[in-house]
């Protein structure tokens, strides 16, 4: 298996199983697969991420190049790792970012 599947992979273990069984057990504003991705691809872009990535051409997450595949699983184990604010505050941009 090549390095971009892997990376590929692990986002998506993180972002359809780890992250949404944890905000049952957490304060997290979100529960859902597609609002952690969304949130992490929009504050790993720095704004709401289908300004950036193509909406329906293959999924955002596999438009993404190894290093921002890296940094978006970085975000999401900040999310297991840091305080229930840390999330908020992700969401909270995601939310400013979409207005």
């Amino acid at each position: 298996m090549d390095r971009l599947t892997q990376l590929r992979n692990q986002y998506l273990e993180l972002t359809n199983q780890v992250l949404p069984r944890l905000a049952t057990s957490r304060k997290f504003p979100i529960r859902y697969n597609h609002c952690f991705q969304q949130i992490i691809l929009d504050n790993l872009l720095g704004r709401c991420w289908y300004e950036v990535l193509e909406r329906k051409r293959i999924p955002a997450y596999q438009q993404l190049t190894e290093e921002q595949l890296e940094q978006a699983i970085a975000i999401a184990q900040s999310m297991i790792t840091e305080p229930d604010s840390y999330v908020q505050q992700l969401n909270q941009n995601s939310l400013n970012w979409r207005k």
